[in-house]
């Protein structure tokens, strides 16, 4: 499933494979040091290929007029390696096994190493971000960055079942995985030759289509296990985190049966998941997320009407239905 998952999105990302070799390319020069160990545990998660997302929105928001540029591909490689940064340190944070079906930095060299080495990453893409040619995208890139570590923060924060709502989950969310999908469209805008009004669009377009990845991510983890997603199914909730699948369980339960899930909740074991994992599906709490999630890709679709047609502006469309609609 994992590798039908992967052959359909290397399908819509086609037309633009050409570029995001080139993102390869520059995030190996990038990274590169000689020192083996920076080296092979920097590259690590690149070599199992990733989905490259990110990258993708760089590159398809600074085509929508013209040609994409070689900065605009410097920066796509910047963006996948902050993105890949923050795996390696959420990995640390949640003490997880796997990644992309392999085992997680942190575990195959420690958590010192994994800190290190994610932190070298954070100032090498950074380091691109005021190269020449990219100054300009400097505040952008580590306002991103900046929200992604404060959505962690405020995640330990709110984490419990005790202080956690919609309203926190969403937060959360927006932190994490929202805002930096926005700043790499708006940074692509920018490279692409739109005014500041339009790169605002697009930021508000990424908002959204980061939104209904996240939510749908969520989901899968409710959903699948590591043959699927490349990762431990359940490990949200074994690891404390509660997701809006759950959070919407909570909302349509009695009191008795709500006590019975919080407790589940705060103590989660395998057992435990499995009982959750059931209800949250006899609730119809899958399909009310996944109609959350399609609502900001509706609300993607109206923005990216504001651009003319162009087979970049049809990619970005198709992707953002491939990322809500993916196992369902």
């Amino acid at each position: 499933m994992q590798k039908r998952l992967k052959s359909d999105l290397a399908r819509i990302l086609e037309p633009i494979e050409p570029y995001l070799k080139k993102v390869d390319d520059q995030i190996r020069e990038r990274l590169s040091t000689g020192v083996p160990l920076i080296d092979e545990s920097a590259m690590y998660l690149f070599k199992g290929g990733g989905k490259k997302i990110r990258a993708s929105l760089v590159i398809l928001c600074s085509g929508l007029k013209a040609e994409p540029s070689g900065d605009a591909v410097d920066l796509a490689a910047a963006a996948e390696i902050v993105h890949c940064a923050s795996l390696i340190h959420d990995d640390i944070i949640d003490q997880s096994l796997l990644r992309r079906g392999v085992p997680t930095v942190s575990r195959k060299w420690g958590s010192r190493v994994a800190v290190l080495v994610g932190d070298y990453m954070y100032t090498t893409a950074l380091r691109v971000a005021v190269g020449e040619g990219a100054r300009s995208m400097f505040p952008v890139l580590v306002a991103a960055t900046s929200d992604m570590v404060k959505g962690e923060l405020y995640q330990l924060e709110y984490a419990g079942i005790d202080r956690i709502d919609k309203h926190h989950y969403f937060t959360i969310i927006e932190l994490k995985t929202a805002r930096f999908m926005a700043a790499c469209m708006k940074m692509g805008g920018v490279k692409g030759g739109f005014s500041e009004e339009e790169s605002d669009i697009l930021y508000n377009a990424g908002l959204n289509l980061g939104f209904a990845f996240q939510i749908v991510d969520d989901a899968l983890d409710v959903m699948d296990d590591s043959a699927m997603t490349g990762k431990d199914g359940g490990n949200d909730f074994l690891e404390g985190k509660v997701t809006l699948p759950f959070l919407h369980l909570l909302e349509n339960v009695d009191g008795g049966e709500r006590s019975k899930l919080t407790e589940y909740a705060k103590n989660p074991t395998p057992e435990g998941w499995e009982y959750v994992r059931r209800r949250i599906r006899e609730a119809g709490a899958m399909e009310y997320s996944l109609e959350v999630a399609m609502g900001y890709n509706r609300k993607l679709i109206e923005l990216m009407g504001t651009f003319p047609s162009s087979p970049c502006r049809d990619i970005i469309l198709d992707l953002s239905k491939f990322l809500v609609e993916r196992n369902y």
